[in-house]
């Protein structure tokens, strides 16, 4: 068997086996049809109802692939090459430079994505017998993927200078398959605070013969570390007595971001890197938008629920109103209703180690 690397040609990819096709669109013309869902867990637990093609699909492909496969380093780049103990701290150095000037700011801007083709990805996934594909759309580096209005860090201003989203909606679909998003970023608030101590506390006024100071790039639009730092940077979850709450500025843009995500790219599954929803149970933002865009799609699919929302870590009530994703697992006995469990070859974000040793 040949072997390849994967760095610009192909993402990491993930198996996504759901246990629970060719591709309907909706029409884009929403119609007057009530909303189903009151921004609650309570409305969507009573009134979600999981989609006959998500039942019979089975497999898909997760493509979690962005800016932290440049370095071929494997998962958490930029997050852990701010960390001085960590590996990545001095491949970082010995690559790039001094993180105090080239953070991974710098990174995202070596990142080109010149050899990706996502028409033969596709036409790879479907010959594979996956039924739908999922692609990310950002991940905790805070890099928009597509062709953001509410986040100038985005993938079509810097790096590749490509709608990564749009062109991975339009090869997918394409070929017949099922498409979705994932959605990472809130965790950047308190994921980036390893990068204080270095470039992550620069903003636009300090970019006076840089790259991105030309472009008129703020770093804290990516870092977003203008904030009390966390009493342990790296808890996950949102408790307020560790991670100081985010801004309802941040919070604004999360969703303005992620709204549009939705309104011009219209996908079939919405994947959440989160306890139940982002910022919950601290807010209620993650709900909000959750139940935004199960009323988009039920007015635009004519009065029908043909979407997946999943999200980790839900409870059994928690269930019914979205799909529980079990990363890298199984439950431990039979459950209902649908779930999905996600696991990768290699590591998260491509690794050239794991080429290199033929892994």
């Amino acid at each position: 068997m040949k072997r390849f690397s994967l760095k610009n040609a192909l993402p990491a990819v993930v198996i996504l086996l759901a246990a629970a096709a060719a591709t309907v669109l909706p029409s884009c013309d929403e119609e007057k049809v009530e909303p189903l869902f009151a921004p609650t867990l309570e409305s969507m637990e009573a009134n979600y109802q999981t989609p006959q093609w998500y039942k019979d699909a089975k497999f898909g492909v997760f493509t979690h692939w962005g800016p932290q496969c440049e370095p071929e380093s494997g998962d958490w780049y930029a997050r852990n090459m701010y960390i001085p103990s960590h590996w990545h701290f001095n491949r970082h150095r010995e690559k790039y430079g001094d993180q105090k000037t080239i953070g991974f700011k710098d990174v995202i801007h070596e990142w080109k994505a010149d050899k990706w083709n996502p028409q033969e990805l596709a036409q790879l996934f479907k010959s594979m017998g996956a039924k739908y594909v999922v692609s990310l759309a950002n991940h905790h580096d805070n890099l928009d993927l597509w062709d953001s209005r509410y986040q100038e860090w985005n993938s079509v201003r810097v790096g590749p200078k490509r709608d990564i989203i749009g062109e991975w909606s339009k090869a997918v679909r394409g070929v017949g398959l099922h498409w979705g998003v994932s959605i990472h970023a809130s965790h950047a608030w308190n994921w980036y605070e390893t990068s204080r101590n270095y470039d992550g506390l620069l903003t636009k006024e300090d970019g006076a013969g840089t790259w991105w100071g030309e472009m008129g790039l703020d770093p804290q639009e990516l870092y977003a570390q203008q904030h009390e730092p966390s009493k342990d940077s790296g808890h996950w979850n949102w408790d307020p007595n560790i991670v100081p709450p985010p801004s309802e500025v941040y919070r604004t843009k999360f969703m303005k971001r992620h709204k549009q995500l939705i309104d011009d790219y219209l996908p079939e599954v919405v994947y959440y890197d989160d306890t139940v929803a982002p910022f919950y149970p601290t807010f209620n933002d993650g709900i909000e938008l959750t139940t935004y865009y199960y009323n988009k799609m039920y007015a635009l699919n004519h009065g029908r629920q043909e979407v997946v929302a999943c999200s980790k870590v839900l409870n059994e009530e928690q269930r019914k109103g979205m799909v529980w994703d079990i990363e890298c697992g199984v439950p431990n006995e039979i459950v209902k209703p649908h779930w999905q469990t996600d696991t990768c070859i290699g590591n998260w974000h491509y690794d050239r180690g794991i080429y290199d040793r033929n892994g």
